[in-house]
């Protein structure tokens, strides 16, 4: 092609200047407008406008659609390359583009710059007086200017921006951050700029640009997919575009799109590694094994020291490296770059891959970056190693009830893998049922079953995992079986030394929570105490929560209020305010308040106990035994409307399963309650599903037997039943005071065995759920104790506070007048008659009547008489 000289020049001497150079580029017809690039260039405030991107990133486009905008303001466009990278054939060019923009202005500078061998004195000077007498702006486009790397033309440059004509203009375009004062310029407010992040295709103009394209067979998924991959990049989703040309797979061709894609490999190789020194594309392959790159990652993959200046270099001049974080300190490759070096490394030097990617691993595991040390050790092929990392941490995020956590941490691991041993599924089906997929996990659990099976010889550590994992799942599910038999073996091959790793850690606890899903509280303190509870959280949040949960059933409340409180404070200390620790305590918390009446402070306790259970899907069975509890404050309340509808939401909770011992549980309760509502049929065929000789069917039994009126069957049932705890007995002795009560006999014995029982523990409620006449037979027997114990529950009962340091007098010290006349109360004799029985006026015998009312605390004949035999006095 011919060159072109400055007008007015011959000779040898001028530089020729290929008419090429000059002319903005044709925009491809099948271009999608960027009108979010070229708003940015459209503002009127910048002298100097910036656009760098690396190779097929559409700056190129984008300008010259911006370009193609200014209408009649005088502009022209240079291309540069090597060879202009010599001051006075640049600026013969830059002279030249201006002549072009202005014919005529600028003939005798662009002359003056036509020896060959250097530049006039003076010119920058000349060019910009001449620029300066044009009257209107101008606008010049220098393209490529990462050529440019003499000092003197970036010098120039910068001087000429420095003194660039008002409202005239200069764009540069680079593929690097180039050698001129960039800084300088954005702090003056001079610069806009367009980076490679800038140039990156939003998923909309993604869409946009294969319709252009003529690709109209992918999906959104498919579209979105491609933007991730390609994070935007245009040379990336035209490449993509045309490997779908010939594929009827559309789904599978963009599932195998990647940065090892012939078309896409043989694109990043030639630019970014194979144009790079030798050093640089060492460095580049080395450290490609890992995901986030820093400093000393980085020098220990490469060898190097000066890695964090390397990778600086790198952001700058490839661009498709980026700086991450807030301090800028870490970095990565483009997803589809960071593919290429790896089908690189592995392809032509295979033998460092394993070594390089378990360095990183065990640096990122250090650090505590999973992700990255999973993918490491999966490119390793160390998949043992692998799977180790990742499902200790998932197993951490448990105790956290952190489910997405443990779902991210699981996803981690290529399941295809799972299945390569039994081991291997054990631990997977426990974190699907950690994670809430117990529907899954337990699937999971059954193939690793059958696996076991099937193995001539199974390893006795798989074995005892699946005992540890099934016992796990029932204290998830409560779905019953031969699971507390597993829990039990499990716990003994612990004891004997077995080692099952985390999962094996806490069998114990367990265990424990296993036996109080099926009300055996006397077998989980056993459990509990037998042995070590496992690690630090199992010893320091869950064995006290487990413990008052025990002591609650059995209605040892001060123990359970002991020890709620202890796990409540070291599940704070530990940052645990979502385990199932927390949940335990929590929950022998509410039974304290409720069993003390105090049923405002319980009602608030169910309301953090619903919150910690909104942030863990997997307490189905808490959330049944929080419904049990709240039914039991609703009948408090006189709320039987509110006992049926929370029992049936309990109900409609475990619904699905099979055989659960929750369903044992809801049953019963239910069964007591239709009892107090009247409903016997009800109640009848629910107990009939309990299981014979537990304390809950044989308390329901008697129950029973009171609402039809078998008084004897009552005292018949509960003389022979032996009741292990102290709370079934306590209730035993009431049903019993009721049956005597009901029968005519004296009550008296059993309603101050009770009181006895009830009084240390401050257990109100289960003395008021017996009804009016025990209550008050129990207020009595409590005032007649004599103890402080006995005070607080009476007054708890309804008796009126006992002034502050009143003398504690028998409230049963009667005059012989007195006497004489309660003698005759149980009878059926009337006042009169029981005056002249007594010797005495009508007048003075309802005398006798008010002051024995005011001394035993009664205000009725038929609470006198209760009162009296209680304390003896009949």
């Amino acid at each position: 092609m011919g060159g072109v000289r400055a007008r007015g020049v011959s000779g040898g001497g001028s530089l020729p200047v290929p008419r090429s150079k000059f002319g903005c580029p044709v925009v491809p017809v099948r271009a999608i407008a960027r009108p979010r690039l070229v708003g940015v260039l459209a503002q009127p405030d910048w002298r100097v406008a910036l656009v760098t991107g690396g190779p097929a990133t559409g700056k190129t486009v984008s300008v010259a659609q911006w370009f193609g905008t200014l209408g009649p303001i005088a502009r022209e466009w240079v291309t540069l390359d090597a060879h202009d990278d010599r001051p006075e054939r640049f600026w013969l060019t830059f002279a030249l583009a201006l002549g072009y923009a202005v014919p005529g202005a600028f003939a005798q500078t662009a002359a003056s710059a036509t020896d060959v061998h250097r530049l006039p004195q003076g010119f920058l000077h000349r060019l910009l007086a001449a620029w300066s007498a044009v009257k209107d702006p101008v606008v010049i486009v220098l393209d490529d200017v990462h050529h440019l790397r003499s000092p003197e033309i970036t010098a120039g440059l910068g001087f000429v921006v420095e003194h660039l004509p008002r409202r005239s203009r200069m764009l540069l375009t680079s593929r690097v951050d180039p050698r001129l004062p960039v800084s300088q310029w954005r702090g003056r407010g001079w610069l806009a700029e367009l980076r490679q992040r800038d140039l990156a295709l939003t998923l909309p103009e993604t869409a946009e640009l294969f319709a252009a394209l003529g690709e109209h067979r992918l999906t959104t998924s498919d579209v979105e997919g491609l933007w991730r991959r390609t994070e935007g990049w245009v040379g990336g989703v035209r490449l993509a575009a045309a490997g779908l040309t010939d594929r009827a797979d559309v789904s599978a061709a963009v599932a195998e799109f990647s940065g090892r894609t012939p078309v896409v490999a043989d694109l990043l190789a030639d630019e970014l590694l194979h144009r790079a020194p030798k050093e640089l594309s060492e460095f580049l392959l080395r450290t490609s094994v890992a995901d986030v790159l820093d400093a000393e990652l980085c020098d220990a993959l490469s060898g190097r020291s000066d890695s964090a200046e390397v990778l600086r270099r790198l952001e700058a001049d490839l661009k498709f490296v980026t700086a991450t974080g807030p301090s800028r300190d870490t970095w990565r490759y483009h997803p589809l770059l960071a593919e290429m070096l790896r089908s690189e490394l592995q392809t032509h030097r295979p033998e460092e891959v394993q070594g390089l990617n378990r360095l990183a691993a065990g640096m990122l595991q250090v650090r505590g970056d999973i992700a990255g040390a999973t993918r490491c050790l999966l490119a390793s092929g160390d998949t043992d190693r692998a799977f180790s990392i990742v499902f200790e941490a998932a197993y951490r995020r448990a105790d956290l009830a952190d489910i997405p956590g443990i779902v991210a941490f699981v996803n981690l691991f290529p399941r295809e893998l799972v299945t390569e041993s039994a081991s291997r599924m054990l631990t997977y089906a426990m974190m699907l049922g950690l994670s809430g997929q117990v529907a899954e996990g337990h699937a999971w659990l059954q193939r690793a079953r059958v696996r076991i099976g099937d193995e001539p010889q199974a390893r006795a550590e798989d074995v005892a995992t699946l005992d540890v994992l099934r016992l796990l799942m029932f204290t998830v599910t409560a779905v019953a079986g031969d699971e507390i038999d597993a829990g039990r073996r499990a716990v003994e091959a612990v004891e004997a030394g077995l080692d099952l790793g985390a999962v094996g850690g806490r069998v114990r606890m367990n265990l424990v929570r296993g036996y109080l899903l099926v009300d055996k509280p006397g077998e989980a303190g056993s459990a509990l105490r037998a042995g070590s509870p496992g690690d630090e959280i199992a010893a320091l949040v869950l064995a006290p929560a487990l413990a008052a949960r025990i002591a609650v059933r059995h209605g040892r409340l001060s123990e359970a209020e002991r020890q709620a409180t202890a796990a409540l404070q070291a599940a704070r200390a530990f940052g645990l305010d979502t385990h199932r620790g927390t949940v335990d305590a929590h929950l022998a918390l509410a039974g304290v308040l409720i069993d003390r009446n105090e049923l405002a402070d319980a009602i608030a306790t169910f309301r953090r106990l619903e919150e910690i259970l909104q942030a863990n899907p997997v307490a189905r069975v808490y959330q049944v035994l929080l419904r049990l509890e709240q039914a039991r404050t609703a009948a408090a309340l006189d709320d039987y409307d509110g006992v049926f509808a929370t029992l049936r939401e309990a109900g409609l909770l475990i619904a699905h399963l099979p055989r659960s011992a929750l369903g044992c549980l809801v049953d019963a309760a239910a069964a007591r309650w239709h009892l107090e509502a009247g409903q016997t049929r009800q109640a009848e065929e629910l107990i009939a599903t309990l299981a014979d000789g537990a304390s809950a069917k044989t308390l329901l039994s008697a129950r029973l037997d009171l609402a039809c009126g078998r008084f004897g069957a009552v005292q018949a049932r509960l003389g022979r039943a032996s009741l292990a705890t102290m709370r079934d007995r306590l209730t035993g002795e009431l049903l019993l005071a009721r049956a005597a009560l009901e029968s005519g006999d004296d009550a008296g014995g059993h309603v101050t065995v009770a009181a006895e029982l009830a009084a240390p523990e401050r257990l109100v409620r289960v003395l008021l759920e017996e009804g009016q006449a025990v209550a008050r037979l129990a207020r009595a027997a409590a005032e007649s104790l004599g103890t402080e114990s006995g005070t607080h529950l009476a007054v708890a009962l309804g008796s009126p506070p006992r002034p502050r340091g009143a003398p504690q007098e028998s409230t049963a010290i009667l005059t012989e007048r007195e006497l004489s006349v309660l003698r005759f109360l149980p009878s059926r004799l009337t006042y009169a008659q029981i005056a002249s029985e007594c010797l005495m006026s009508v007048n003075t015998v309802k005398t006798h009547l008010k002051r024995i009312y005011a001394k035993l605390g009664v205000s009725s004949r038929a609470e006198t008489v209760e009162r009296a035999r209680l304390l003896g006095l009949l």
